[in-house]
């Protein structure tokens, strides 16, 4: 079983990435000066390859959404663009979050942001969900969703978003 945290929803969004995370070739790393992975030198790699790289690796915690589909997703919605939702929680990037949603919905949107442990063995059917308005919604319904700490948090959860 692994968590699974992802949007669907009837319209395209946008992708985001916060975390700064780029490519570069190996080249490139030894020509900033970074120090290599004490198992793998650099001069044992081909000078083109291409290397993960970051400028601080507590970045890799912020607020990501990229396309994607996983398997089993399907079994969750019937939504067609799937967006998978990456960060660790903070207050601060659950707003990141409440923000992207007002700026990226469309009138006539649905927005489903689910919780899910994929191959669990409770039937999908029975997590629970909570419907709200576009206009009404809050960092305080954001908050269940992702943060362990709060009392309404449940491991499995579907937010229903809709936008008239």
């Amino acid at each position: 079983m692994s968590s699974y945290v992802f949007l669907a929803t009837n319209y395209e969004m946008p992708e985001i990435d916060y975390t700064g995370k780029r490519y570069i070739t190996v080249k490139e790393a030894i020509d900033l000066g970074i120090k290599p992975n004490e198992w793998l030198p650099w001069e044992e790699l081909d000078p083109n390859a291409r290397v993960l790289f970051v400028e601080n690796e507590e970045n890799l915690h912020e607020l990501s959404i990229t396309k994607g589909f996983v398997y089993g997703v399907s079994d969750y919605t019937s939504y067609q663009f799937i967006y998978k939702v990456d960060f660790i929680y903070t207050e601060s990037r659950t707003k990141q979050l409440l923000q992207y949603i007002k700026e990226n919905m469309k009138e006539g949107q649905i927005l489903e942001m689910w919780r899910v442990w994929l191959d669990h063995e409770d039937d999908v059917l029975n997590i629970p969900y909570t419907r709200y308005n576009y206009e009404e919604l809050s960092l305080n319904d954001l908050m269940p969703l992702y943060n362990r700490e709060h009392e309404k948090y449940k491991l499995q959860n579907c937010l229903v978003i809709e936008r008239s």
